[in-house]
């Protein structure tokens, strides 16, 4: 009998040890979310006002960084997983001779517009924005195409309609310019960086006219970014249109390592 109640014994202390620690890990998970790592973030006493400084940032011995948006954003299609958002940040590291770290990477695969607008009301996109010198942005391209395929998805490249993604286009200004206005009330200071739409189906004859509604949609985001006077839109359609075989990944709408490489180069430029 007492072997067998030492043995129930350090059964119940090996479970509540066990339990200790998954919730440890859980906690552990969820903060990057809520909370920018240790290390990663300004000061906790330091106002959104006070630590951007919209490009003037000589006098800053480091700078940071926030990433929001969609699968452009988060690196999808890159094998090494660095995406243009990390490239940025080392080549502004190396460029500007002074440590740009990122706070928080908070793209999601297949974001849309108007569920972005939703997003930025949650406090981990509050916080990690907040704490930002710069905010990286790919916004509106599951947007565009699926109003191409009337509500499809992008697997089917075949089916898009450059006439209805043009009737349709009105209707994604108005979010695009409603995600703009968010990120500044939450942060009067920071540089906003738009990374400009390509026609990844510039190869299918009948979407070649859809790069026409592209343009007309980055010449639209310039406007707003002309509008608020400390955003940046970086141009990305010239960098795909005539090497899609060499710059998109497998699934012919993501870049590859090559043309993220590509994209993170001009941001970098467009920043110094």
């Amino acid at each position: 009998m007492k072997r067998t109640s030492g043995l129930w014994q350090v059964l119940g202390w090996t479970t509540l040890v066990c339990l200790i620690v998954m919730l440890t890990g859980f906690a552990w998970a969820i903060k990057d979310t809520w909370y920018p790592q240790d290390g990663l973030a300004l000061p906790s006493g330091e106002a959104p006002s006070e630590t951007a400084s919209g490009g003037d940032w000589s006098a800053k011995k480091e700078l940071y960084v926030t990433a929001i948006g969609d699968s452009l954003t988060k690196g999808t299609g890159d094998p090494t997983g660095g995406g243009y958002v990390n490239r940025v940040t080392d080549g502004l590291t190396k460029e500007m001779g002074k440590p740009v770290k990122l706070v928080n990477n908070l793209a999601i695969n297949g974001l849309r517009a108007d569920q972005l607008i939703v997003r930025l009301e949650e406090k981990g996109f509050v916080n990690a924005i907040g704490r930002a010198d710069i905010v990286l942005m790919t916004i509106g391209g599951n947007d565009l195409f699926q109003f191409a395929q009337n509500g499809g998805t992008l697997a089917e490249g075949g089916d898009l309609s450059p006439e209805l993604l043009l009737k349709r286009l009105p209707e994604a200004e108005p979010l695009l310019e409603a995600v703009f206005r968010k990120i500044r009330g939450l942060n009067p200071g920071a540089r906003i960086v738009y990374v400009g739409l390509y026609n990844a189906f510039y190869d299918l004859p009948q979407m070649q006219p859809a790069s026409k509604v592209v343009s007309q949609w980055n010449d639209y985001a310039f406007g707003l970014a002309k509008a608020d006077g400390n955003a940046t839109v970086v141009p990305t359609y010239d960098l795909f249109e005539f090497g899609l075989k060499k710059y998109l990944s497998s699934d012919h709408f993501h870049p590859n390592d090559l043309g993220y490489a590509r994209i993170a180069e001009r941001v970098v430029q467009a920043l110094q």
